[in-house]
Protein backbone atom coordinates (compact mmCIF):
# COMPACT_ATOMS: atom_id res chain seq x y z
CA UNK A 1 0.00 0.00 0.00
CA UNK A 2 1.35 3.64 -1.00
CA UNK A 3 2.29 5.48 2.40
CA UNK A 4 4.09 8.11 2.56
CA UNK A 5 6.23 9.75 6.13
CA UNK A 6 4.99 13.05 6.58
CA UNK A 7 6.31 14.69 9.99
CA UNK A 8 6.84 11.46 11.00
CA UNK A 9 3.41 10.18 10.15
CA UNK A 10 2.22 7.41 7.80
CA UNK A 11 -0.04 8.97 5.70
CA UNK A 12 -2.20 6.90 2.95
CA UNK A 13 -2.29 8.11 -1.09
CA UNK A 14 -3.63 6.54 -4.28
CA UNK A 15 -2.56 7.39 -7.68
CA UNK A 16 -4.28 6.20 -10.83
CA UNK A 17 -5.04 7.86 -14.33
CA UNK A 18 -1.99 8.64 -16.71
CA UNK A 19 -2.55 12.28 -17.88
CA UNK A 20 -0.69 14.50 -18.01
CA UNK A 21 -2.12 17.03 -15.71
CA UNK A 22 -2.64 15.35 -12.11
CA UNK A 23 -6.12 16.07 -10.25
CA UNK A 24 -5.67 16.30 -6.30
CA UNK A 25 -8.79 15.38 -4.42
CA UNK A 26 -9.63 16.72 -0.54
CA UNK A 27 -11.58 14.21 0.92
CA UNK A 28 -15.05 15.34 2.74
CA UNK A 29 -15.00 14.82 6.51
CA UNK A 30 -15.72 11.29 6.90
CA UNK A 31 -14.45 10.39 3.86
CA UNK A 32 -11.77 8.07 2.68
CA UNK A 33 -9.95 7.59 -0.28
CA UNK A 34 -12.66 4.92 -1.32
CA UNK A 35 -15.77 7.63 -1.60
CA UNK A 36 -14.49 9.30 -5.00
CA UNK A 37 -15.03 5.61 -6.76
CA UNK A 38 -18.04 6.84 -8.70
CA UNK A 39 -16.23 9.59 -10.17
CA UNK A 40 -12.22 7.84 -10.66
CA UNK A 41 -12.88 6.21 -13.86
CA UNK A 42 -14.41 9.07 -15.44
CA UNK A 43 -11.62 11.56 -14.05
CA UNK A 44 -8.80 9.20 -14.82
CA UNK A 45 -9.52 9.45 -18.42
CA UNK A 46 -8.28 13.09 -17.88
CA UNK A 47 -6.04 13.29 -15.32
CA UNK A 48 -3.68 11.49 -13.02
CA UNK A 49 -5.69 11.23 -10.26
CA UNK A 50 -4.09 11.29 -6.59
CA UNK A 51 -6.31 10.86 -3.63
CA UNK A 52 -5.08 10.92 0.03
CA UNK A 53 -6.80 10.29 3.43
CA UNK A 54 -6.04 13.13 6.11
CA UNK A 55 -4.94 12.34 9.42
CA UNK A 56 -7.54 11.09 11.10
CA UNK A 57 -9.22 9.44 8.20
CA UNK A 58 -9.13 6.04 6.12
CA UNK A 59 -5.87 4.45 6.47
CA UNK A 60 -3.40 7.16 7.70
CA UNK A 61 -1.88 7.79 10.97
CA UNK A 62 -3.61 9.07 13.53
CA UNK A 63 -2.16 11.09 16.55
CA UNK A 64 -3.37 11.83 19.67
CA UNK A 65 -4.41 15.91 19.82
CA UNK A 66 -6.82 18.41 20.87
CA UNK A 67 -8.05 18.78 17.20
CA UNK A 68 -6.16 18.89 13.48
CA UNK A 69 -5.82 22.21 12.38
CA UNK A 70 -6.60 22.93 8.81
CA UNK A 71 -3.65 24.88 7.82
CA UNK A 72 -1.67 21.44 9.14
CA UNK A 73 -3.93 19.33 6.87
CA UNK A 74 -2.93 21.23 3.71
CA UNK A 75 1.02 21.05 4.70
CA UNK A 76 0.74 17.43 5.00
CA UNK A 77 -0.86 17.74 1.31
CA UNK A 78 1.86 19.85 0.09
CA UNK A 79 4.84 17.92 1.38
CA UNK A 80 2.87 15.02 0.20
CA UNK A 81 3.48 16.86 -3.84
CA UNK A 82 7.12 17.49 -2.78
CA UNK A 83 7.31 13.85 -1.70
CA UNK A 84 6.56 12.39 -4.93
CA UNK A 85 7.67 15.23 -7.01
CA UNK A 86 4.47 16.45 -8.25
CA UNK A 87 4.23 19.99 -9.78
CA UNK A 88 1.68 22.39 -9.71
CA UNK A 89 -1.78 20.21 -9.75
CA UNK A 90 -5.45 20.96 -10.15
CA UNK A 91 -7.54 20.76 -6.77
CA UNK A 92 -10.93 19.63 -5.87
CA UNK A 93 -11.94 20.06 -2.32
CA UNK A 94 -15.16 18.60 -1.09
CA UNK A 95 -17.00 19.65 1.94
CA UNK A 96 -13.75 19.41 4.69
CA UNK A 97 -11.24 19.24 1.49
CA UNK A 98 -12.38 22.03 0.46
CA UNK A 99 -11.91 24.38 3.88
CA UNK A 100 -8.58 22.71 3.63
CA UNK A 101 -8.04 23.57 0.23
CA UNK A 102 -8.75 27.33 1.02
CA UNK A 103 -5.65 26.66 3.15
CA UNK A 104 -3.78 25.04 0.48
CA UNK A 105 -4.60 28.21 -1.60
CA UNK A 106 -3.24 30.34 0.49
CA UNK A 107 -0.10 29.08 2.07
CA UNK A 108 0.96 26.77 -1.37
CA UNK A 109 -0.10 28.40 -4.13
CA UNK A 110 2.86 27.97 -6.20
CA UNK A 111 1.94 24.45 -6.08
CA UNK A 112 -1.52 25.08 -7.49
CA UNK A 113 -2.73 25.59 -11.74
CA UNK A 114 -6.40 25.98 -10.44
CA UNK A 115 -8.89 25.51 -7.36
CA UNK A 116 -12.10 23.85 -7.41
CA UNK A 117 -14.27 24.27 -4.04
CA UNK A 118 -17.31 21.80 -3.82
CA UNK A 119 -19.96 22.27 -0.89
CA UNK A 120 -18.04 24.11 1.38
CA UNK A 121 -17.71 26.66 3.93
CA UNK A 122 -16.26 29.80 4.04
CA UNK A 123 -16.32 30.33 7.76
CA UNK A 124 -17.74 28.38 10.64
CA UNK A 125 -21.09 29.47 11.67
CA UNK A 126 -23.11 29.20 14.55
CA UNK A 127 -25.51 27.10 12.61
CA UNK A 128 -22.68 24.88 11.59
CA UNK A 129 -21.42 25.02 15.27
CA UNK A 130 -25.21 23.44 16.22
CA UNK A 131 -24.89 21.01 14.18
CA UNK A 132 -22.08 19.66 15.08
CA UNK A 133 -23.13 19.61 18.66
CA UNK A 134 -26.66 17.70 17.63
CA UNK A 135 -23.97 15.07 16.24
CA UNK A 136 -21.77 15.07 19.28
CA UNK A 137 -24.73 14.26 21.70
CA UNK A 138 -26.10 11.50 18.83
CA UNK A 139 -22.87 10.09 19.03
CA UNK A 140 -23.28 10.14 22.95
CA UNK A 141 -26.97 8.72 23.14
CA UNK A 142 -26.86 6.33 20.37
CA UNK A 143 -23.62 5.75 18.86
CA UNK A 144 -22.65 5.81 15.15
CA UNK A 145 -25.97 4.67 14.01
CA UNK A 146 -27.57 7.75 15.71
CA UNK A 147 -25.28 10.16 14.70
CA UNK A 148 -25.76 8.72 11.03
CA UNK A 149 -29.59 9.22 11.48
CA UNK A 150 -29.29 12.38 12.21
CA UNK A 151 -26.56 13.60 9.66
CA UNK A 152 -28.97 12.15 6.78
CA UNK A 153 -31.16 15.72 6.30
CA UNK A 154 -27.87 17.49 5.90
CA UNK A 155 -26.23 15.47 3.83
CA UNK A 156 -28.86 14.68 0.93
CA UNK A 157 -31.36 16.05 -1.29
CA UNK A 158 -35.24 14.61 -1.42
CA UNK A 159 -34.52 13.16 -4.79
CA UNK A 160 -32.16 11.14 -3.08
CA UNK A 161 -34.08 9.59 -0.99
CA UNK A 162 -36.92 9.07 -3.48
CA UNK A 163 -34.25 7.71 -6.03
CA UNK A 164 -31.19 5.99 -4.53
CA UNK A 165 -31.93 5.16 -0.87
CA UNK A 166 -30.87 1.94 -1.34
CA UNK A 167 -27.22 3.27 -1.03
CA UNK A 168 -27.71 3.93 2.77
CA UNK A 169 -26.91 0.40 4.57
CA UNK A 170 -23.76 0.52 2.51
CA UNK A 171 -23.41 4.49 3.59
CA UNK A 172 -24.04 3.46 7.14
CA UNK A 173 -21.13 0.60 7.43
CA UNK A 174 -18.91 3.23 5.90
CA UNK A 175 -20.05 6.12 8.63
CA UNK A 176 -19.33 3.77 11.51
CA UNK A 177 -16.05 2.81 10.41
CA UNK A 178 -14.22 6.07 11.46
CA UNK A 179 -14.02 6.21 15.32
CA UNK A 180 -16.03 9.18 16.53
CA UNK A 181 -11.95 10.09 18.02
CA UNK A 182 -10.58 10.94 14.90
CA UNK A 183 -14.24 12.98 13.42
CA UNK A 184 -14.13 15.02 16.87
CA UNK A 185 -10.82 16.11 16.07
CA UNK A 186 -11.39 16.89 12.86
CA UNK A 187 -14.24 18.95 13.52
CA UNK A 188 -12.45 20.70 15.96
CA UNK A 189 -10.25 21.89 13.09
CA UNK A 190 -13.25 23.49 10.91
CA UNK A 191 -15.09 24.94 13.98
CA UNK A 192 -11.92 27.30 13.62
CA UNK A 193 -12.50 28.01 9.93
CA UNK A 194 -12.94 31.22 9.05
CA UNK A 195 -11.54 32.43 5.51
CA UNK A 196 -13.31 35.71 5.31
CA UNK A 197 -10.91 37.68 6.11
CA UNK A 198 -8.18 36.83 3.80
CA UNK A 199 -10.07 34.68 0.84
CA UNK A 200 -8.87 37.69 -1.49
CA UNK A 201 -5.23 36.31 -0.88
CA UNK A 202 -6.12 33.73 -2.82
CA UNK A 203 -5.19 34.49 -6.74
CA UNK A 204 -5.11 30.83 -8.46
CA UNK A 205 -8.45 30.92 -10.87
CA UNK A 206 -11.02 29.01 -8.42
CA UNK A 207 -14.74 27.97 -9.34
CA UNK A 208 -17.26 26.76 -7.06
CA UNK A 209 -20.16 24.39 -7.29
CA UNK A 210 -22.59 23.98 -4.31
CA UNK A 211 -25.99 22.01 -4.92
CA UNK A 212 -29.42 23.79 -4.65
CA UNK A 213 -30.74 21.62 -2.33
CA UNK A 214 -27.52 21.51 0.19
CA UNK A 215 -28.07 22.50 3.69
CA UNK A 216 -25.13 22.02 5.31
CA UNK A 217 -22.84 24.18 3.51
CA UNK A 218 -25.50 26.57 1.71
CA UNK A 219 -25.59 28.79 -0.89
CA UNK A 220 -24.83 31.48 1.12
CA UNK A 221 -21.54 30.16 2.05
CA UNK A 222 -20.67 29.54 -1.58
CA UNK A 223 -21.42 32.84 -2.69
CA UNK A 224 -19.42 34.43 0.41
CA UNK A 225 -16.55 32.07 -1.25
CA UNK A 226 -17.15 33.81 -4.63
CA UNK A 227 -17.87 37.21 -3.23
CA UNK A 228 -13.84 37.07 -1.20
CA UNK A 229 -12.22 34.96 -4.03
CA UNK A 230 -10.81 37.56 -6.75
CA UNK A 231 -12.16 36.34 -10.15
CA UNK A 232 -14.05 33.27 -8.26
CA UNK A 233 -16.99 31.63 -10.93
CA UNK A 234 -19.98 30.28 -9.41
CA UNK A 235 -22.24 26.98 -10.68
CA UNK A 236 -25.14 26.16 -8.82
CA UNK A 237 -26.09 22.15 -9.45
CA UNK A 238 -29.90 21.59 -9.10
CA UNK A 239 -31.74 18.76 -7.45
CA UNK A 240 -28.22 18.33 -5.34
CA UNK A 241 -27.76 18.36 -1.96
CA UNK A 242 -24.41 18.29 0.09
CA UNK A 243 -23.08 14.77 -0.79
CA UNK A 244 -22.65 15.43 -4.50
CA UNK A 245 -20.30 12.87 -5.00
CA UNK A 246 -22.80 10.39 -4.11
CA UNK A 247 -25.99 12.04 -5.73
CA UNK A 248 -24.06 13.83 -8.76
CA UNK A 249 -20.98 12.27 -9.96
CA UNK A 250 -21.76 13.25 -13.19
CA UNK A 251 -22.04 16.80 -12.91
CA UNK A 252 -19.78 17.04 -10.36
CA UNK A 253 -17.28 15.39 -12.68
CA UNK A 254 -18.09 17.58 -15.60
CA UNK A 255 -18.09 20.78 -13.69
CA UNK A 256 -14.35 19.34 -13.06
CA UNK A 257 -13.46 19.23 -16.98
CA UNK A 258 -15.02 22.51 -17.93
CA UNK A 259 -13.20 24.42 -15.76
CA UNK A 260 -9.91 22.73 -16.11
CA UNK A 261 -10.53 23.49 -19.82
CA UNK A 262 -11.76 27.10 -19.78
CA UNK A 263 -9.66 29.42 -20.81
CA UNK A 264 -8.37 32.42 -17.75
Amino acid sequence: MPFATIQQRQLYYEISGSGTDTLLLFNGLTMSTLAWGLMTPALEQRFRVLRLDFQGQGQSEQTPAEYYPLPQQADDAAALLETLDIGPVYLVGLSYGGMVAQHFARRHPGKLQRLLLASTLAWSDAVNEQISASWSQAEQAGGADLRFDISLPWLFSSRFFATASAMLPDLRRISAATGWGAIQRIIGGVLQHDARSWLQDIRTPTHIIVGDEDRLTPLYQAQLLQQGIPGATLAVLPGAGHAIHLEAPQAFCQQIFQFASRDT
